[in-house]
């Protein structure tokens, strides 16, 4: 289980960039790499799990909704992504679940203001077994 990732420079945006063995693995390493980039602080506790069922014209469309998720998971419901989980992804379907924690206000701390995760020059591309996403988030 190989994944790294990593921020990208962009005018007046914030790039993240993510590779691993796999698709599911990028996917899957793809929601917590955002939510390390948003939130610092502990990652335990007692986990819960969403389910997450998606549908877009390709993977772009789905890595985009799928960390558009995680974002609106924290703004939206107070809750941080520390664990993902795809059970399946076909024709441009993903089946998975988050597995989140309570935000804690005096644990807690925002790293970059995300506002939104874009399509702009989103990518997501393999060769063989390995896989990479970059997208671009507006801060």
């Amino acid at each position: 289980m190989s994944t790294t990732s990593g921020t990208l420079e962009h005018t007046a945006d914030l790039g993240l960039w993510v590779e691993a063995r796999g698709l599911a693995q990028l996917f899957e390493s793809a929601a917590p790499a955002l939510a390390h980039l948003m939130v610092s602080g502990p990652r335990d506790g007692q986990i819960d799990w969403i389910p997450v069922e998606l549908e877009a014209e390709d993977l772009v469309g789905l890595m985009v909704q799928w960390l558009g998720e995680v974002l609106y998971l924290w703004d939206g419901e107070g809750l941080l992504v520390v664990a993902a989980k795809v059970t399946e992804i076909k024709n441009n379907n993903l089946q998975g679940r988050l597995g989140v924690i309570p935000a804690d206000v005096q644990a807690h701390k925002p790293n970059e203001p995300i506002k939104a995760v874009t399509y702009h020059q989103a990518k997501v591309a393999g060769a063989g077994d390995q896989w990479r996403a970059e997208v671009i988030l507006d801060v």
